[in-house]
């Protein structure tokens, strides 16, 4: 133990909630018997003797565990633990170990429980804080926390097979069949210079050779499947799986970001590790023959919504399982439509906008998309695509995904049109730059391809940022514009809160703070060489190009997190309460450090929007 230097402690405990709402005297009282321990990365801390007692960390970080490893929580500069220890006794026999070289203000517990009889607000905040690890606590004990839905964001890696059968183009398929059933494997991988060029499987095996009568020195390159469907070994449970449903495939072979074989994932190796509700979802929306069937299974979609965010699931993941949701829905509409409608006269793509595009939907999202036809439709084909389009939107509306408010969807022929059209309408936009051509700009420059040939759409996004690249009054407009929104902090860093209204004294978490991000992101990306459509994977793109500071894009994806989560967390309370989803979250129903950090998070995106500002707009609002 080492000594403190006590106007330096004064100073750390009144700056850091909830010391910070004690009195001089109530500081005082607590560094009474106070000490300073140097922990080591890796040394374990068991709070027992004198040591049962609330510990405060100065500087570093820690993890909460059970006896048998589990992971109940993560803490850093400025944050308690010990807080059960003190309260309840421990009685779950919780450890703490240093994820990294820390410095731990350790508070002697006489003094500390005085302090606690006096101040209702710290008693208060130790409680919600013993209240909060106590349910992660009972998570992390309880059978559900290996259940479907929490599992979906194991990255890859965790269960992929890393023992890999591997093979040559000009090896027999005899030797090969020999190969794999010595390793008791199912598949081989066919490797050139290192990297992955095909695959062959038992299924390979049986149709391509056995049933056709080949012999068994015909080489691996004639029967094996090339250029195979890959994912990196980073890549959530999640996107296995829809991968892997959507290629009807049992095998995918996962590769580094050089192309370089590291693992394996079969269909078994998916079954053994969880059933997934919503690949189950997925699959159950690809077997509906009608709309009305559709729309009965789509009637799971809130639950799991709701199920998602009760598991904690990180909300960038989230939004992935929505989006593979969402996409899938959109795909078999369009396939049921086709089968009532006939063949479509011409190619297409089918373009989502908006929140589906960036992957973070959530609880009442509505549709934004439009169709891109790959030539000027005859006045039959147009009816044609017409029909086809309210199909889709009409069945999205009645699958739990409204109608846009706005009517920004395909069934509306104003968003029906070739590749030249949309290009002529972006370049409209960006050299209008009115109020609403950066209006359009902040919904349809967020745009993917759902159906239909990809390839078409990153032609018009390069056409797109060639355009604002060459109208830099464009960008600084569209800063200007997107920044004049600004994030609800007042003076003195109070909360600008609704005044009147269904919403009075709540604030707006999408418009007033998720959106602001998205705003900040979009100029980035249309900054950026490589044009990027999620928020969190513009901001990625911006550190990689070196077209923001990694602390400022690291911020922001902090403070989006965070934002995330509460604006779900805030949905799912008014859904289960009311049966609507609203973003709007009384800050009052946060505790003192919740507050803290929320108006830490606002104050984040004002700084960056200032940033921007000088980096797109010269500085001018």
């Amino acid at each position: 133990m080492a000594a403190i230097d006590v106007p330096e402690v004064q100073k750390f405990i009144a700056n850091t909630p909830p010391f910070s709402n004690l009195s001089h005297a109530q500081i005082t009282t607590l560094l009474t018997g106070m000490s300073l321990s140097y922990v080591r990365q890796g040394q374990k801390l068991v709070l027992i003797d004198e040591s049962a007692t609330v510990h405060l960390i100065r500087r570093g970080a820690c993890e909460i565990r059970t006896p048998k490893g589990a992971l109940v929580d993560q803490i850093a500069d400025g944050e308690c633990f010990g807080v059960l220890t003190v309260l309840a006794q421990n009685p779950d026999g919780l450890e703490v170990i240093a994820m990294e070289d820390s410095l731990v203000y350790r508070f002697d517990k006489q003094a500390f429980c005085k302090v606690l009889e006096q101040s209702e607000s710290l008693a208060l905040f130790f409680k919600h804080t013993r209240q909060h690890r106590s349910r992660k606590l009972s998570r992390s004990q309880s059978a559900d926390l290996n259940t479907p839905v929490l599992q979906l964001s194991t990255p890859i890696e965790q269960i992929m097979t890393r023992q890999l059968v591997q093979a040559t183009l000009d090896e027999t398929v005899q030797v090969a069949a020999a190969r794999m059933t010595e390793a008791r494997v199912s598949s081989i991988l066919i490797i050139e210079d290192k990297h992955l060029v095909g695959i062959v499987t038992d299924r390979d095996l049986r149709s391509r050779v056995l049933a056709l009568g080949m012999s068994a020195e015909v080489t691996l390159a004639n029967i094996m499947t090339g250029d195979p469907a890959t994912l990196e070994p980073t890549a959530l449970v999640m996107e296995a799986q829809t991968l892997m449903s959507e290629h009807n495939i049992h095998h995918l072979p996962i590769v580094s970001a050089e192309g370089v074989p590291v693992g394996m994932m079969t269909a078994a190796d998916l079954l053994r590790h969880q059933e997934l509700s919503p690949i189950l979802l997925i699959n159950q929306i690809h077997r509906q023959l009608t709309v009305e069937s559709l729309a009965r299974v789509c009637q799971q979609w809130p639950t799991l919504i709701v199920n998602l965010i009760l598991t904690d699931m990180k909300p960038a993941d989230i939004g992935k399982v929505l989006a593979a949701v969402s996409d899938n829905l959109t795909q078999r509409l369009i396939e049921l439509a086709i089968n009532e409608l006939g063949e479509p006269p011409m190619a297409f793509q089918f373009l989502v906008f908006g929140s589906q595009a960036r992957s973070d939907q959530s609880l009442g999202s509505d549709q934004d998309n439009g169709l891109m036809l790959s030539r000027a439709p005859t006045e039959v084909e147009g009816a044609y695509f017409s029909a086809l389009a309210r199909f889709v939107c009409d069945g999205l509306g009645d699958c739990g995904i409204r109608l846009c408010p706005g009517d920004i969807m395909a069934s509306n022929p104003k968003w029906r049109m070739t590749r030249s059209q949309w290009q002529q309408v972006f370049s409209k936009w960006i050299s209008s730059s009115t109020p609403e051509a950066l209006l359009k700009a902040s919904i349809f420059f967020d745009v993917r391809c759902v159906y239909g040939d990809e390839e078409s759409v990153v032609t018009l996004l390069k056409s797109m940022q060639t355009e604002v690249a060459n109208h830099s009054l464009f960008l600084a407009t569209l800063t200007r514009s997107a920044l004049a929104s600004k994030p609800p902090l007042g003076f003195f860093r109070h909360f600008l809160l609704e005044s009147s209204g269904e919403h009075k004294h709540q604030l707006d978490l999408k418009h007033q703070g998720l959106a602001l991000i998205n705003d900040i992101a979009r100029l980035y990306g249309l900054a950026c060489d490589r044009y990027r459509v999620g928020t969190i994977e513009r901001l990625e793109q911006a550190i990689y190009e070196k077209r923001i500071s990694s602390d400022t894009a690291r911020n922001l994806m902090d403070a989006w997190h965070e934002l995330n989560a509460l604006r779900l967390e805030a949905q799912r309370r008014h859904w289960q309460s009311s049966g609507k989803a609203s973003a709007y979250l009384d800050p009052s129903l946060l505790s003192p450090l919740e507050r803290t950090h929320l108006k830490a998070t606002f104050a984040i995106i004002k700084d960056a929007q200032e940033v921007a500002l000088q980096h797109f707009a010269g500085g001018y609002a």
